[in-house]
């Protein structure tokens, strides 16, 4: 038995700016580290081999997670998880700048990319949910758009970030938007 739903499609670019701040950060944080290397290589006093797992462990992390992401989304509800995940990625963004150790580092990388599958894994579904079919497109278009220019602005970002301030603020700076796109 089919029923007429009337969807509220009203809020369809607040929900698309949320997903889009979120995107974001997953995708500038996989590519603003990069930069950073030398510099942790440096402060922590170790070898470079060590500190590539800062950037692997996040990758590896939101690689395995996403599948699973999904199908947690199913069951819970994807703006729960979405959300859940935008606060994990925020505490693991600040846990990361407040390392005291390169360990401490990657294990805070890898609570920080547990937030990020949450968000990537979701932010797409959630979009194509929040508008109707004959806007779908451009949406989508959208979020392809915000999650190239998050790749391409990181390591940018994260060079002025080192060159000017410290290498613990490529993770600070994830906080106010965090703290807006949950709140979002």
């Amino acid at each position: 038995m089919q029923t007429n739903q009337t969807v509220d499609y009203s809020k369809k670019w607040l929900v698309l700016s949320s997903v889009s701040m979120g995107i974001f950060l997953a995708t500038i944080d996989g590519s603003i580290v990069n930069i950073s290397l030398p510099t942790l290589v440096h402060a922590f006093e170790t070898d470079f081999a060590l500190v590539q797992w800062v950037v692997l462990s996040y990758l590896l992390t939101v690689t395995t997670l996403m599948l699973g992401v999904g199908r947690l989304a199913d069951i819970y509800g994807k703006k729960r998880i979405y959300t859940t995940g935008f606060i994990v990625f925020t505490v693991g963004s600040v846990l990361c700048g407040l390392s005291p150790t390169i360990q401490a580092l990657i294990g805070f990388r890898v609570v920080q990319a547990v937030g990020a599958s949450m968000t990537m894994a979701l932010g797409m579904a959630i979009v194509t949910e929040a508008f109707p079919g004959h806007e779908r497109g451009r949406a989508l278009g959208i979020t392809g758009t915000v999650v190239s220019v998050g790749i391409a602005i990181g390591p940018t970002l994260g060079g002025f970030i080192i060159q000017n301030v410290s290498w613990h603020w490529i993770f600070f700076v994830n906080l106010p938007i965090g703290i807006l796109g949950t709140w979002m």
